[in-house]
């Protein structure tokens, strides 16, 4: 699915709020656009299939919609927006996870954790994508996990407290995420060189 970029002679993103404030719908269209690709590449993390991704992103655009009066201007609009991005893919996730159980706290053991800094290293475009598409094959639990904690950056009790689990089960999911990841991963051999 392509989204058509239309490009507006704006000199500021202000601009664009203020006439959203006032109901424009020329305004509304124009941050929908300003908007998109940041907003959908966030909903693809949590949702493999594109509608749903789509579905998600339209449910957080009308969020940021009622919620623009309450956006402080003195801030950078992008990092706010994608939070109420995270935060709608985090609520989709929960009405699918009432339907069925999916967090079993007793059937697995809880292996130890140590989430270094130095385990959590910067990807460049390339490698995200790959990890991405890695993503796809782990059960919907560890990937939602996994992208709040890896690459949104919550804590595991703040997981524990927007999914409704315990901070034992976020760990353990996270750890089952990274143990699928690290098999799925083709070995590679650092500085080694052939004399």
């Amino acid at each position: 699915m392509a989204h058509k970029v239309i490009n507006y002679l704006v000199k500021d993103i202000s601009e664009i709020i203020e006439g959203c404030l006032k109901n424009d719908r020329r305004s509304q269209f124009m941050l929908y656009d300003y908007c998109f690709d940041g907003m959908m590449g966030i909903c693809m993390r949590y949702e493999k299939d594109e509608t749903r991704a789509l579905e998600v992103l339209n449910g957080a655009f009308i969020k940021v919609l009622k919620n623009l009066d309450s956006f402080d201007s003195s801030l950078s609009f992008k990092p706010w927006c994608n939070r109420l991005t995270v935060n709608e893919a985090i609520d989709k996730y929960r009405e699918k996870t009432r339907r069925r159980e999916i967090f079993d706290e007793d059937k697995e053991e809880l292996e130890n954790f140590s989430g270094s800094a130095e385990s959590q290293a910067t990807l460049d475009w390339e490698e995200a994508e790959y990890l991405q598409n890695l993503l796809e094959n782990l059960k919907e639990s560890e990937k939602t996990v996994f992208n709040l904690f890896a690459i949104d950056g919550y804590s595991h009790k703040e997981i524990a407290a927007v999914l409704g689990i315990t901070e034992r089960s976020s760990i353990r999911h996270l750890t089952n995420a990274r143990k699928k990841l690290q098999e799925m991963l083709p070995q590679k051999e650092f500085g080694t060189k052939k004399a």
